[in-house]
């Protein structure tokens, strides 16, 4: 039963077919500059062998055919494929003709077999130019070579034995066509295999935006509206979505708030929907502004046997306005940085990853805010920022310089002095892991 290709085969062919000529078709001019100025060359050639002038006419075939080619490509008539790719091949057919007459003109000189021989070069250039396979190549090859059989067996000037000499471009033409047909198909398999991936990655990509979007959703879409406290953030994702999470959780009790962020470890979409589940899970609390190495050990409890090979690192804070007091317990997260005037100091707590062991404590500690102290929170997306060509990380230290270096700054402007200090270091804009800074500043 005849193979009946499916439409979307047909339409993968069809854009192929196109893409090859527009390829081949770049070099058209340049390739009819050639040919011109060959033809003119292999003119005066014949003349010095003694041909008769009607090989001139054999000669300009290929040069009218040529013309008419670029022509039509440099019209609205290149838009029409299947015309472009008949008359292209039409050209090399003229390029065939061309040396069969001559071959027959020659037949019975001295210059047969130089003649025979520059037909062999000619058949091996049509292959070189060919793009379709054997189904257009057969009769490039089989018209002008039968054409030229058939004149040189009539015209009796040839001896039988050197009548064979012709089999040398039969047979070249025939291991073309071959040639043709299987490159033709294995240039039309890596065409189908990058249309697929090219879709394959539209796909994904369209997934990422919409994963982007979910994302953004789960973030909170406001700083906290206090007066007792400036909130600054900036969340970079390496891939669009990553596996930092913050979040920014107001209680009853006023000019009180939560401070969250957490880091998956990884990145991308595993890691995206690791926090994603932290989203929720954090969104199933009642928060009345109560213990947070609580919040901390439920967090645990929910991920544990839930996240596979990711861990999650977690920071949660509670800040009350009436006293300045700033109660927080940490799960393996770097240790946040107290801005004091011209000191900076980091304030621990113990406590190790989220979603690993149940068993899991989390100390909580409690540190009294002045006006003027400014909180740093950050995930290792920042300190871990790389300078390949030296070999070096960012680290804590330089972060503290950077953080010296902008202390007279504020709010966002004031995070971005210090992202763009790791951007400097590293020597290019994009990271190689999320990246995520917070600052709480008391007024």
């Amino acid at each position: 039963m005849k193979h009946t290709p499916d439409p979307e085969e047909r339409r993968l062919k069809s854009e192929y077919r196109a893409d090859m000529l527009n390829d081949y078709l770049r070099f058209s001019v340049i390739g009819v500059f050639v040919i011109f100025l060959g033809i003119a060359y292999y003119i005066y050639e014949d003349s010095v062998n003694g041909l008769p002038r009607i090989s001139v006419l054999f000669r300009l075939v290929p040069v009218v055919l040529s013309a008419a080619l670029l022509a039509s490509i440099l019209t609205p008539l290149r838009k029409r494929t299947g015309f472009i790719i008949t008359l292209y091949y039409i050209c090399l057919g003229g390029l065939m003709t061309m040396m069969a007459g001559l071959v027959v003109i020659v037949a019975g000189t001295i210059n047969y077999e130089s003649y025979v021989l520059g037909t062999v070069v000619v058949t091996i250039c049509c292959f070189l130019c060919s793009f379709q396979g054997m189904k257009y190549l057969v009769p490039v090859y089989a018209l002008p070579l039968a054409a030229a059989l058939t004149g040189i067996i009539a015209g009796g000037k040839v001896p039988a034995g050197r009548i064979m000499i012709m089999s040398n471009p039969l047979i070249v033409a025939g291991v073309c066509c071959l040639m043709a047909e299987i490159q033709n198909r294995n240039r039309f398999r890596a065409y189908r295999a990058s249309r697929i991936i090219e879709d394959q990655n539209a796909l994904l990509n369209r997934e990422l935006a919409l994963a982007m979007a979910v994302q953004r959703n789960i973030l909170p879409s406001a700083m906290p509206d206090l007066k007792s406290v400036e909130v600054a953030v900036e969340y970079i994702p390496m891939i669009g979505i990553g596996g930092d999470l913050y979040d920014f959780i107001e209680f009853g009790e006023r000019g009180s708030f939560g401070l969250f962020v957490c880091d998956v470890s990884g990145h991308g979409v595993s890691a995206a929907l690791v926090s994603s589940m932290v989203k929720a899970h954090l969104s199933s609390v009642r928060h009345d502004g109560g213990s947070p190495a609580a919040l901390l050990r439920y967090l645990n409890e929910k991920l544990c046997g839930q996240i596979s090979e990711h861990f999650v690192t977690a920071f949660y804070g509670v800040y009350r306005a009436a006293d300045r007091s700033f109660v927080f317990a940490r799960g393996g997260h770097g240790y946040p940085i107290l801005e004091r005037g011209r000191e900076l100091s980091e304030i621990k707590s113990r406590g190790g990853f989220l979603g690993r062991f149940r068993t899991m404590a989390f100390e909580e500690k409690e540190v009294r805010l002045e006006s003027g102290d400014r909180l740093i929170l950050y995930t290792d997306g920042i300190i871990e920022a790389r300078d390949d060509a030296a070999g070096t990380i960012f680290g804590e230290e330089r972060l503290m310089d950077a953080l010296r270096a902008n202390k007279a700054l504020e709010g966002n402007s004031h995070i971005n002095a210090v992202i763009d200090s790791v951007r400097r270091f590293q020597g290019r804009d994009d990271f190689d892991d999320d990246v995520c800074l917070i600052t709480m500043k008391v007024r």
